[in-house]
């Protein structure tokens, strides 16, 4: 029996039972991936509560403290799940659950006993103070085991539904509330959402005992402090002849926000009169998780600038666009009487945003006008494609300084300048070959299988030109609520133009399936590459190339808050040349805080996708250091034979992983620097982003300009015979033959598909 509050293992009997022929290479060719139900946060879902003594409330208080799931839950969250906890009382002989159905509970025993049967078979028991069920709170798992109660029993259980809202509504909540204190804070108005929300959850808990001094005055200043709960006095405010009146804070309040930015002394005593919780970060901390506050609120000030001129303010540009725009800005200093456009001569097609000093713009009609600070100059000039002869005269009244766009870099920016000043023009989706339709596709083999559909290898009819044909199956999508992932995955593709990841071709729908046409990559996948008939894992020269391609298709995503979720060898593919390509954007999401969606592969999953709590695109660099780790080593850090999923997650909710003495020094370290469980510390999401992974001392023999431009040799060439060859993929011809997808969909449910 286990002891209390462990979760039961009812699926490692069922590994043991036939231990040899289950592990076989890496236990799994091909690991699926697992999506939990999605979470409509903006709803009005009430919790049940459901009535309990005090005994009761004690019990599952104490059972639900030493279970992983629920370790990173306060107080305050443990009280409002136990009030959802149902009571369930099984006779003798009553079957709770059956093996292979679809888990909705997770169980907490408090009277009787429990016996877990795997194909019949008896593999184990529980009795009072243990749980079962785990998985089901995270996704909706197939039952591992049949339970039958032995003898009368006392059970609580809770469901998916209410643990995930209630464990993502208090921490959106939790994070909205600190958000909302944050834009408050006349120092940080300026700062954009998502970096205000990236502060907010880098801020670590503090408790102050009643009469504690938070803050002496005279120290020199480091930390920034928000009051959750209690009350703190303010005292001895000024220095000289400057004094103030003390001050009372509450929940709510803030102070110490300069220490961020000068580390100039304190000018007051802090006193907690009462037992104090506080949110706090240090000035160190922040510079290395989020940046320099001084730098951002400059890059923030240029950001306002460039977004009021006309031109930009049109045309509706993603913040990302706008970070883009601003690291482009050349800061040139002008001498008094410099001409920066002269009449009836051709302009430097650029964009001047004057900083300091002062212009004076003649106009055809002889007009004077002048630009001072803050405004701008040359965006007639800017907008027009090939040669542009101004009309006006623009000379420097005084010594001017300047910050400068030329056309070329807003080109590589916003597309071409045409799209300036014209609302949207960038939502539009695009795909390489509009003019290709379905009819143009010849079919010729499987390729690969998806939980939804096939991926055919197939040409052009006409030219013969090699494809990868995804097809999906319209009522699998429907019957599983995955229309919206679906559409989705098809936009993002079209958005994306990047050589390391997989590129749109076109996208066609009939009256049962959806497709989409790919790019045909003919070396197969990079998990194919790792774990060969012979040998499992790389040499370490080999996992940097493979990483540096999966790491460049990362950061091209992130910079445009594209989250991708679902990173492992099976999806990246290996081009002509040997080079990584990044393929299967279907949990790929457009994320500007935080989303809640359990959805990847378990063994790349992140802890804080575990723990539903929320999650950025910190998760795609601790799966990344998961693909390092299994590059080099050969097995995934957390995957242990005979292990079942719930002992899986916990050991990645511990970090619990060894490197072998085969994986040298650098590469532990960034190994450990990726496998970070808190996601404001891990290498990858601090304040220089992706290029803090490129830098570090792994990578030092990466030349990067080389590998974006495909000048780099890679490890391993597939030998191609010819443009239709598919001899580096897996053999799928019995499942060629096309199956019955379902009853024939309604109109209504057609027209879910009116934006593929």
């Amino acid at each position: 029996m286990n002891k209390k509050a462990e979760p039961i293992d009812i699926a490692d009997a069922s590994n043991k039972i036939n231990s040899t022929e289950k592990h076989i290479k890496l236990h799994a060719k091909h690991r699926g991936a697992v999506q939990g139900r999605f979470l409509e946060l903006e709803g009005n879902y009430t919790a049940p509560d459901y009535p309990k003594t005090t005994a009761d409330i004690n019990f599952l208080d104490g059972a639900l403290v030493g279970n992983f799931v629920f370790s990173d839950l306060d107080p305050y969250e443990r009280k409002k799940l136990i009030k959802a906890f149902q009571k369930q009382v099984p006779k003798t002989g009553e079957i709770i659950m059956k093996q292979g159905d679809v888990g909705d509970f997770f169980y907490i025993c408090e009277e009787g006993s429990i016996k877990f049967y795997v194909d019949g078979e008896d593999v184990g028991s529980c009795g009072p103070g243990d749980s079962f069920g785990e998985l089901a709170l995270l996704y909706d798992s197939p039952r591992a085991a049949t339970c039958v109660a032995t003898e009368a029993c006392k059970l609580w259980k809770v469901d998916q539904t209410t643990f995930r809202h209630l464990i993502a509504r208090s921490a959106k909540e939790e994070e909205s509330g600190i958000v909302s204190v944050l834009e408050s804070v006349p120092m940080f108005k300026s700062l954009d959402h998502a970096t205000i929300t990236k502060f907010a959850s880098v801020l670590i808990k503090k408790k102050f005992a009643k009469g504690e001094a938070i803050v002496k005055k005279g120290d020199e200043g480091s930390v920034f402090y928000i009051i959750d709960d209690g009350q703190v006095k303010v005292h001895d405010i000024g220095f000289g002849d400057c004094s103030f009146e003390d001050k009372i804070f509450t929940r709510g309040n803030w102070f110490g926000e300069r220490a961020l930015m000068t580390g100039e002394p304190r000018a007051a005593n802090v006193t907690a009169m009462t037992e104090v919780n506080t949110f706090a970060i240090d000035r160190e901390t922040f510079e290395s998780t989020i940046g320099s506050l001084e730098e951002i609120l400059g890059h923030e000030s240029k950001k306002r600038y460039i977004s009021h001129v006309p031109i930009f303010e049109k045309s509706e540009l993603t913040p990302v666009e706008y970070d883009h725009l601003v690291n482009k800005l050349d800061e040139r200093n002008y001498k008094a009487g410099v001409k920066l456009a002269v009449a009836g001569k051709s302009l430097d097609q650029s964009l001047w945003i004057v900083k300091e000093g002062k212009l004076s713009v003649t106009s055809a009609n002889g007009k004077v006008s002048s630009v001072g600070s803050g405004g701008y100059y040359g965006d007639k000039g800017v907008g027009k494609k090939g040669t542009y002869v101004s009309d006006e005269t623009c000379v420097c009244d005084e010594d001017t300084v300047c910050w400068v766009l030329k056309q070329d870099d807003i080109e590589s920016v916003v597309g071409d300048v045409s799209r300036l000043g014209k609302p949207a023009a960038a939502r539009v989706s695009k795909t390489r070959n509009s003019a290709i339709t379905l009819a143009d596709i010849k079919k010729h083999r499987i390729l690969g299988m998806g939980a939804f559909g096939k991926v055919w290898l197939c040409s052009g009819k006409s030219d013969n030109t090699p494809y990868a044909l995804k097809t999906i199956s319209k009522r699998q999508i429907i019957d599983s609520n995955q229309v919206k992932g679906i559409i989705r995955e098809k936009e993002i593709m079209a958005s994306i133009d990047h050589p390391f990841i997989l590129g749109l071709v076109g996208a066609f729908q009939d009256s049962t399936s959806l497709y989409i046409l790919l790019p045909l990559l003919q070396g197969g996948e990079l998990f194919n590459v790792v774990h060969t008939e012979t040998s499992d894992g790389l040499s370490n020269k080999d996992s940097i190339f493979y990483a540096a391609c999966i790491l460049e298709a990362l950061a091209h995503l992130h910079a445009r808050n594209i989250v991708y979720r679902d990173m492992k060898p099976e999806n990246a593919m290996i081009d002509s040349k040997g080079y990584c390509i990044m393929i299967d954007l279907g949990f790929a999401k457009v994320v500007t805080d935080k989303t809640y969606t359990l959805c990847g592969t378990p063994e790349y999953l992140a802890p804080e996708i575990i723990m539903s709590k929320g999650h950025d695109k910190a998760v795609d660099y601790w799966s990344f250091g998961v693909l390092v780790y299994e590059m080099l080593v050969g097995s995934s850090p957390f995957y242990t034979w005979g292990a079942d999923q719930i002992t899986l997650f916990k050991r990645i909710v511990m970090v619990k992983y060894s490197c072998p003495s085969t994986v040298n020094d650098d590469a532990k370290d960034l190994i450990k620097q990726l496998l970070c469980r808190r996601q404001a510390s891990r290498i990858g999401n601090l304040s220089g982003g992706a290029n803090d992974i490129k830098e570090h001392p792994w990578f030092k023999s990466m030349d990067w300009g080389k590998l974006n431009s495909f000048e780099l040799k890679a490890p391993w060439i597939p030998t191609i015979k010819n443009p239709l060859d598919s001899s580096h993929f897996d053999d799928f011809s019995a499942e060629e033959k096309e199956k019955d997808t379902g009853r024939k969909l309604s109109n209504k449910e057609q027209k879910q598909f009116a934006d593929f």
